[in-house]
């Protein structure tokens, strides 16, 4: 890393909530003085309800969606600029049946991006910063727990990359997602923590493994309840640019695969505005029911220095 790199992060405790000005974060069409849109009804959010962020290098929109009372998503990212460019980013989605679940997700993206940008700045090896950023971001939900009130440990998944100039590592625990989209060769990166996905591993069908009781349930996640948990990491090198997209199943239930995430996008991969293309992927899940919380974090790749 040079010896000045340039390097900028979202800020801790999460990015500043979008005011309930401009178009509507759902239609894109006015909104009135009373900050309800006009067209499609709704009212337009702020504080945590609509989180927006944007590096350049890095962009990201977390949303409260359609149906939820309060956002329990959480993100966080860093820019290293200099002759060996490095971004990292971390998105947690708090578990709905925990206690304190915001609070959950928040610590651990806080905590995990911390740990990245200082390997990142030290030229660290990147699966090792994973899992060393999952084992500190356990260690900052776990202590949130209150240990005279079992059953209810704040909880959340996790799912983080670092992009550089030649490679992209993910790692993950749970059912939040990683991507790569490209007009040629746009893939998942991530595979499920959650019984079927234990079933199917083990031999059994995906149909058979689906149609069990709680299928969809997590077999892995980050909490005082969870137990030893050890994050799972890839490392890819794509051959040309593209996008790298964290989200949370707010996103990827409406658009579960790679190739209806593109199709989505308002341009190429490699050549679309990111912010737009986040903003876009939210709206389309807004439209399509916005039943849960939604995060949206994209990370052009390669990694270039502002």
């Amino acid at each position: 890393m040079s010896a000045n790199p340039l390097v900028s992060r979202t800020p801790v405790g999460g990015p500043l909530g979008r005011a309930a000005d401009g178009p509507c974060v759902a239609c894109g069409q006015d909104v009135g003085a009373d900050g309800t849109c006009a067209t499609c009804g709704r009212v337009q959010p702020g504080g945590r309800d609509r989180m927006e962020a944007h590096l350049g290098q890095v962009v990201g929109i977390s949303d409260k969606g359609r149906r939820r009372e309060r956002n329990e998503d959480s993100m966080a990212f860093a820019a290293v600029g200099g002759e060996q460019p490095v971004v990292v980013a971390v998105v947690c989605d708090g578990v709905a049946t925990s206690d304190r679940a915001e609070n959950a997700s928040q610590r651990a993206v806080d905590e995990a991006v911390a740990v990245l940008l200082e390997s990142a700045l030290a030229g660290g090896e990147a699966e090792a910063a994973t899992r060393e950023a999952v084992a500190k971001a356990i260690a900052g939900v776990t202590a949130l727990a209150d240990p005279t009130v079992p059953g209810t440990a704040p909880s959340c998944t996790f799912v983080s990359a670092v992009v550089t100039r030649t490679s992209v590592t993910v790692g993950w625990v749970g059912d939040s997602r990683a991507y790569w989209l490209a007009t040629d060769g746009a893939r998942g990166l991530t595979v499920d923590d959650t019984v079927a996905s234990e079933l199917v591993a083990e031999g059994m069908s995906e149909e058979e493994a689906m149609s069990v009781h709680q299928a969809h349930a997590l077999s892995k996640w980050i909490g005082a309840d969870a137990g030893q948990v050890a994050p799972r990491t890839v490392t890819v090198t794509p051959e040309g640019p593209g996008l790298v997209l964290l989200c949370s199943d707010g996103l990827w239930n409406y658009l579960p695969e790679a190739s209806a995430l593109v199709g989505a996008l308002p341009g190429e991969p490699a050549e679309v505005d990111p912010m737009a293309a986040a903003a876009q992927l939210t709206t389309v899940a807004l439209e399509l029911g916005g039943h849960d919380n939604i995060t949206t974090v994209l990370v052009p790749f390669p990694a270039r220095t502002p």
